[in-house]
């Protein structure tokens, strides 16, 4: 009974954090319950593709810190290529994302989301992904 309460405990957060995450969208775009879901059924569809990319980059990532730290040229020119194109795949699939979700917006919806991807943006040093990629 105990492993049963502490399951269904950990599925309710899982869903209110999963739900959380796509809520400030909703509300700084105004979306209508439609848009809402649709945009999150987009950022569902993106986000598994998303997080595998990047799991695979932080790989590459680690992989070229080593060959820094061991000062190891041929290697170091070979990540900088893999993880470089790797980034350009990531962006690639922010921006695929960020279309899918701009043809659900109004004119003055998609402003709106102009300044979301700005405030994104500009947050992006503050984050350890970012640091990673700057190593």
């Amino acid at each position: 009974m105990k492993n049963q309460l502490t399951s269904l405990l950990a599925g309710l957060l899982l869903i209110s954090v999963a739900a959380f995450a796509d809520a400030p969208l909703k509300s700084a775009l105004d979306l209508d319950t439609d848009q809402a879901m649709q945009a999150q059924e987009i950022q569902k569809g993106y986000r598994r593709t998303f997080a595998a990319k990047r799991q695979k980059m932080n790989r590459e990532n680690r992989m070229l810190r080593r060959a820094r730290n061991d000062h190891d040229s041929m290697l170091i020119a070979k990540q900088e290529t893999v993880v470089a194109d790797l980034q350009a795949e990531l962006t690639k699939i922010r921006t695929a994302e960020n279309s899918d979700i701009r043809q659900l917006l109004t004119p003055e919806q998609n402003l709106k989301f102009d300044e979301v991807l700005e405030q994104r943006r500009a947050m992006v040093g503050s984050s350890r992904d970012a640091s990673i990629v700057k190593n």
